[in-house]
């Protein structure tokens, strides 16, 4: 019994160590390469360099997922329920609101720029022109219907010339 304790405690060892060379890289057409897609062959590990050589890096390799499972397990349980706009006064949870740009909070963020001061002057000159518009297309409008005409006209005498 103790013989096929050892064979499986083996194998679970060598599957998880070389499991990983079985794994196909994710397909990432188009993607942003720093989201986590890789254009490396299926199976490739990530080349070892110094920047992974800290002792203290090989420590968050075993911390990190139990912050991972804690984060989505609890924090983010935990949040759901306290956010929620009916129960915003029960908790005291306020939400947090944040600007489409870099993550900064609308308090921090750039006061909005004032309002425009419109003075009556502007808006005459703006009628004024509005007007002049309006009428130079009115006269562009005869314009081309007189040219319309025009040209009617010159087909209907170039039509009764090829009939002579």
């Amino acid at each position: 019994m103790r013989f096929w304790k050892e064979v499986v405690m083996v194998g679970v060892a060598s599957l998880f160590l070389a499991g990983p060379t079985f794994v196909h890289a994710y397909d990432c057409e188009g993607e942003n390469l720093e989201a986590g897609c890789s254009i490396e062959p299926p199976g490739y590990y990530d080349g070892y360099d110094d920047s992974q050589a800290h002792p203290l890096r090989l420590l968050t390799y075993a911390v990190h997922p139990i912050g991972f499972a804690a984060e989505w397990l609890l924090t983010r349980p935990i949040h759901a329920i306290v956010s929620q706009p009916e129960l915003h006064r029960v908790f005291g949870h306020e939400s947090h609101r944040w600007d489409y740009c870099c993550g900064v909070p609308k308090e921090n963020a750039a006061p909005p720029a004032p309002a425009p001061v419109i003075n009556t002057a502007d808006v005459d000159a703006a009628r004024r022109a509005a007007e002049e518009a309006k009428r130079a297309a009115e006269e562009a409008k005869r314009a081309a219907e007189e040219a319309t005409q025009a040209a009617e006209k010159s087909t209907r005498g170039f039509e009764k010339g090829l009939r002579k």
